[in-house]
């Protein structure tokens, strides 16, 4: 009973925890579903040289649509409403697919590669940058013409205070180089995430856990 008993408490530990990892997405239309077909197609949220469309099959990574940006000329820049907290850390997460390797037009010449950068302020002040992300690319070692998931964690440590009480933004953009065929990119499901320092996640967790423990004792 009493080890049945621990391991609850360990399991409550562990959901408060998880509960505690992220808040909602920071970015208005992140999945691109919202757009105006007819020139100039802006997109609600962004600001930026974007194009969107329905990826051929798989078909899109969220949705119906995907961002998609042509050649190194392709960009989508999102200024959030949410400012930046002191020890705040953020979560960044997105899906790519190369258009041309999937529709099987790559030569092999030139770089393929997308590009992020989170800013503050105005004008902005760049606070994270992020260049070469796997594209999903045959000699990147992944099956062409699927999407690939990418992540970055960037810890409250590399915020520096000028951007405290500033709006987060984010800008991406294409950067390959070399073979235009090579360099069409789609992207989806763009989420930014507020989250705790894994360090505060591991402290209120094991609070959780001491308390629930010790309330145990109490009772016993």
């Amino acid at each position: 009973m009493k080890m049945k008993l621990i391991s609850m408490v360990i399991a409550g530990a562990a959901l408060i925890v998880v509960q505690a990892k992220a808040g909602p997405n920071l970015l208005v239309n992140g999945s691109f579903e919202i757009y105006n077909p007819v020139y100039p197609y802006n997109v609600p949220g962004w600001t930026g040289n974007i194009n969107v469309g329905i990826p051929k099959a798989p078909g899109a990574e969220d949705g119906t649509y995907a961002a998609y940006f042509q050649n190194n000329a392709g960009y989508a820049e999102q200024t959030t409403a949410s400012a930046i907290a002191s020890g705040q850390a953020y979560q960044l997460n997105f899906w790519t697919m190369d258009i041309d390797t999937y529709n099987g037009s790559w030569s092999g010449a030139g770089i393929g590669q997308i590009s992020v950068e989170l800013y503050y302020g105005s004008p902005a002040t760049p606070i994270y940058s992020e260049v070469d992300f796997n594209l999903g690319l045959s000699s990147d070692g992944v099956t062409p013409g699927t999407w690939v998931d990418q992540n970055l964690l960037i810890p409250a440590s590399d915020i520096p205070e000028g951007g405290i009480g500033q709006d987060i933004g984010i800008t991406i953009w294409n950067s390959s180089s070399g073979d235009i065929s090579l360099s069409e990119i789609y992207v989806d499901n763009v989420v930014l995430q507020a989250v705790p320092e894994p360090g505060t996640i591991a402290l209120f967790g094991f609070g959780a856990l001491g308390g629930l423990l010790a309330l145990r004792r109490r009772r016993a």
